[in-house]
């Protein structure tokens, strides 16, 4: 566990898991976990969050100028919107 205790405060658990199979189905199987106030997240070294504030910044613009962008897999995805025009 990660920093002082303190009575009614929640502290951060550092894993480190010894291969990537690993670490990959421990964050697959996190949606599970929803509405149990704990959360999962992958630690990234400096490299990756810089890339990773590029690509955040990539999908704000996108979103400015009206387009569809999300990140998967740290990487951006945009496109353009496309308006259903079927007649019901």
């Amino acid at each position: 566990m990660v920093g002082k205790i303190f009575e009614h405060k929640h502290r951060l658990i550092h894993v480190k898991v010894s291969c990537n199979d690993h670490k990959l189905d421990i964050l697959r199987k996190s949606p599970s976990l929803k509405g149990m106030r704990i959360f999962i997240h992958e630690e990234l070294i400096p490299k990756d969050q810089a890339e990773l504030r590029k690509e955040v910044q990539k999908v704000k613009e996108a979103r400015k100028e009206g387009k569809w962008a999300i990140i998967r897999n740290r990487k951006a995805i945009i496109r353009d919107r496309v308006l259903n025009t079927n007649d019901k």
